[in-house]
C-alpha cells in the first residue's frame, strides 16, 4: 500500500479514553440482520450488505470514528447523517463515502433501503497490490471532496449490480478455485469506478500536485491525532521534514487556507464535540483540549465562533 493511501487508513485502535469520541472497529459495526433472508456477508476486515434496511441504533447517534471506509448507495429512503459537524441527506441513487477519521453520527434512516460496503485497511492492502496509480484513484478521499454524491440513475445501477457481484464472489470464495483472487478484482473494479465516478459528481480539485496533496493528507492525518496536545505550526512542520513556510505555503495551495487556520479549525472541532458533553464543566473542556486555562480557551473559542463555550452549548 503506498504511503498516501497508508496514512489515510491504518489506525491503532485503542478503547476510547472517558469522554473522548469513540473509534468503532469494523466488527463493532456488524448488526444482526433483521431479516435473515437478505444477503448480508462479513469478516473482520470486510462486510457486504445488499438491499439491507438499515437499523436505527442508539449507540451511533452520538459522534463516533472508525477503523475503516465505510460506503452506502442508498437504494430507496433517505439517510441523514452528519459527517464532520455537517449534516447531509441521502436519497435514492446517492452514495455515502466515509473515512476512518471523519466524525459520524446518524441523524435518521427514514426507512432507507441501502447496500453498502464497508473494509479496513487490513483487507484494502491485499486487495489493491494490483492497483499502480491507487494516488489518482483515491483522490476523491482528500478532505476537498464533499462525501455525498447524487449519481444519474444509469450509474447508481452500475454500482448497485457492482456490489451484487462483490457478494456474489464473497460467498464464492471457498467454492471457486480462485475465488479469492475474483473478490479482489471485483473489489477493484469498485474502486476504479468510484475514481471514474469522482470525476463526474464530486467536487475537489484535478490539479497535478499529487506530492502536495500527499503532504497535506499526512498533515491532516498527524493533526486527526495530535489535534487535542498540539497546536503548533512548527511542530507540524518538524515531523514531516519540512519547513514552517513550506508546509503553510502548501497547505494554502491545496485548500484555500493557511497551515495555522487548518489547526484551529480542528481545534474548534473538537471543542465543540467534547462540549456536547453536558457532565464536563468548561475548565475540564478547556484542560481536555491542554489549554493552561479556562479564560484563555474562552477566548480562543470565542475568537473563532463568535460565542462563548457557555453560550454555544445553549444552543446545542
Amino acid at each position: 500500500m503506498n504511503y498516501f493511501l497508508k496514512q489515510r487508513v491504518e489506525f491503532t485502535y485503542m478503547k476510547p479514553k472517558e469522554n473522548s469520541v469513540p473509534v468503532y472497529k469494523l466488527t463493532d459495526l456488524m448488526i444482526d440482520d433483521p431479516q435473515p433472508e437478505l444477503y448480508d456477508i462479513k469478516s473482520d476486515d470486510f462486510s457486504i450488505k445488499v438491499n439491507t434496511p438499515l437499523v436505527e441504533l442508539e449507540i451511533f447517534k452520538k459522534y463516533f470514528r472508525t477503523d475503516c471506509f465505510i460506503i452506502f448507495l442508498v437504494l430507496e429512503g433517505e439517510l441523514r447523517i452528519d459527517i464532520n459537524l455537517e449534516e447531509y441527506s441521502a436519497k435514492k441513487n446517492s452514495i455515502i463515502i466515509l473515512s476512518p477519521n471523519d466524525l459520524k453520527r446518524s441523524v435518521s434512516t427514514k426507512d432507507a433501503l441501502v447496500s453498502s460496503i464497508a473494509f479496513n485497511a487490513n483487507f484494502m492492502t491485499k486487495a489493491t497490490d494490483t492497483i499502480k496509480n491507487i494516488s489518482e484513484v483515491f483522490s476523491y478521499l482528500t478532505y476537498q471532496s464533499l462525501p455525498l454524491w447524487t449519481l444519474e440513475p444509469k450509474d447508481a445501477n452500475i454500482l448497485k449490480k457492482l456490489l451484487e457481484q462483490i457478494l456474489y464472489r464473497t460467498v464464492d470464495i471457498k467454492e471457486h478455485p480462485f475465488g479469492k483472487e475474483l473478490l479482489y478484482t471485483h473489489f477493484n473494479i469498485l474502486l476504479y469506478e468510484l475514481g471514474g465516478f469522482a470525476k463526474k459528481y464530486s467536487i475537489f480539485k484535478s490539479t497535478n500536485l499529487s506530492r502536495k496533496e500527499t503532504l497535506v493528507m499526512n498533515f491532516v492525518a498527524l493533526l486527526q491525532q495530535k489535534v487535542k496536545f498540539q497546536r503548533n505550526v512548527q511542530a507540524y512542520a518538524s515531523q514531516l521534514n519540512i519547513t514552517p513556510k513550506y508546509l503553510t505555503e502548501t497547505v494554502k495551495e491545496i485548500s484555500g487556507k493557511s497551515a495555522g487556520e487548518i489547526i484551529d479549525d480542528f481545534v474548534i472541532q473538537e471543542a465543540k464535540i467534547i462540549l456536547s458533553d453536558s457532565n464536563l464543566s468548561i475548565s475540564e473542556v478547556a484542560e481536555e483540549l491542554h489549554f493552561s486555562d479556562q479564560s484563555f480557551f474562552g477566548k480562543f473559542f470565542k475568537r473563532h465562533t463568535g460565542i462563548s463555550p457557555k453560550e454555544y452549548r445553549k444552543l446545542d
